[in-house]
């Protein structure tokens, strides 16, 4: 594939302060002789703005570039570094300073376009919940896989709450920047209501989110202000709930809720308004990729990949191992979590996010995370931290959690703890941070 800078496609970028990137702006700008063509190059940056530019820099003239985010600390990003063998750190973070080759974005890049010679390989970092991030190689084909160009009069506006380095957020900017429209870039240091508040005035038509940022934006009093016509969540588990909700927010919008991860890349998207997906896609899934259970655990092998790394687990047919379990309900597929998240209470095991869909239901629940805690006497307790919204009455709430678990859950699964909290810890990729198991 050409490199991005020869598919560039967008109007301009925009800036919750007001900053405004042109095509024309991304243009101008290109690596300095101070980066080898066909070198190793790191990229962390706090402002998006000179993501972008470096990214359209770089690629076709360096081998590979590694996306980290600007939200890891510096050892993190040294560990990260020095395991995809780059020689260069491009970086607007002056306590990075202290890791070898680093190169600040003002002394590497500069004006003029040197001749494009290699295909780069571009280097994501995983964004689950917990662990050490894998590094995963792509290629800017099977990351712009599912790009759709729109014609100039039917040009979006596309809001992006995403970290651009993480694999939803890169594919919210691809689609500006190849398929078309402008983008809005909210400034996620700030609170959520003026992020909102920031895509409304740009006027964001089109928006994509995990199911926990969605629900936080449902908690914004000005978020119909939004004129948005798709609704787009990924990255979770989409409980009806919560798609029922977006529906009835934004009425003129289509929801699409999109499978995909940085391992695999781009799955499939669901567009018929309910959870989970039609079974129908285990013979013919949409977009090509092929689908498939081994013992409750989706498989995928994509349509178009990068070669898969040493750090995915796939099988002799290249199907790539997601880690989701997955339950048959009728002519439907659910997502159920992560094979490694299950819950075990007296010897029976159910997954957290059944309990979260169960307490999400209930009227005043703005957010739930529910883990596990170890105690001495009983063994395990279920806990359910809640978040509600404003005005709700937090003993009534509690006591509608109770018998709405009990309704519908085995008893080991009620919770036996509801505690009640003012928010809860998202990750750069906008996913909800799951707790292990803690000691009490």
């Amino acid at each position: 594939m050409t490199p991005l800078s020869e598919h560039l496609n967008l109007s301009a970028i925009l800036a919750a302060d007001g900053r405004l990137t042109t095509r024309e702006d991304l243009c101008r700008f290109a690596p300095l002789k101070t980066l080898a063509a066909g070198g190793r190059v790191a990229l962390c940056f706090d402002d998006p703005h000179l993501l972008l530019r470096a990214i359209v820099a770089l690629d076709g003239r360096v081998a590979s570039m590694l996306l980290l985010s600007g939200a890891l600390d510096a050892a993190t990003v040294g560990q990260l570094t020095q395991r995809a063998g780059c020689a260069t750190l491009l970086t607007d973070r002056a306590e990075l300073d202290g890791i070898a080759g680093v190169a600040g974005f003002d002394r590497a890049i500069g004006e003029g376009r040197a001749a494009q010679s290699v295909q780069t390989t571009w280097l994501m970092t995983t964004s689950g919940t917990t662990g050490i991030p894998k590094i995963i190689p792509h290629s800017l084909k099977s990351l712009a896989r599912s790009v759709y160009r729109f014609a100039p009069a039917d040009a979006p506006t596309w809001g992006l709450l995403y970290d651009p380095t993480r694999f939803a957020g890169l594919q919210v900017t691809l689609q500006a920047l190849i398929g078309g429209g402008r983008l809005v870039v909210a400034d996620t240091h700030r609170p959520i209501a003026e992020q909102i508040a920031g895509l409304a005035h740009h006027g964001v038509t089109h928006l994509s989110a995990t199911p926990t940022l969605w629900r936080r934006i449902l908690m914004v009093p000005g978020h119909r202000n939004l004129p948005l016509k798709q609704v787009t969540l990924g990255g979770e588990i989409a409980d009806q709930v919560t798609m029922d909700a977006l529906r009835a927010s934004f009425p003129a919008a289509r929801v699409t809720h999109i499978y995909a991860s940085t391992e695999a890349g781009v799955g499939f998207s669901v567009n018929d308004g309910r959870a989970g997906f039609p079974a129908a896609y285990l013979s013919a899934a949409p977009g090509g990729t092929k689908l498939k259970l081994v013992d409750g655990i989706l498989w995928l092998r994509p349509a178009s990949a990068a070669a898969p790394g040493s750090e995915v687990e796939t099988d002799a047919e290249g199907y790539v191992r997601s880690g989701d379990m997955i339950e048959m309900r009728g002519d439907r597929l659910h997502f159920l979590g992560r094979e490694n998240g299950v819950i075990n209470v007296g010897g029976v095991k159910f997954f957290p996010e059944t309990v979260e869909d169960a307490v999400k239901a209930v009227p005043g629940v703005a957010l739930v995370q529910v883990s596990s805690k170890k105690n001495p006497i009983t063994g395990t307790l279920v806990v359910a931290e809640i978040q509600v919204h404003d005005g709700a009455d937090p003993a009534i709430v509690k006591q509608a959690i109770l018998d709405a678990c009990r309704a519908k859950l085995v008893r080991e699964a009620v919770p036996a703890i509801v505690r009640f909290v003012d928010g809860f810890e998202t990750n750069a990729a906008g996913k909800l941070v799951r707790k292990g198991a803690t000691s009490g």
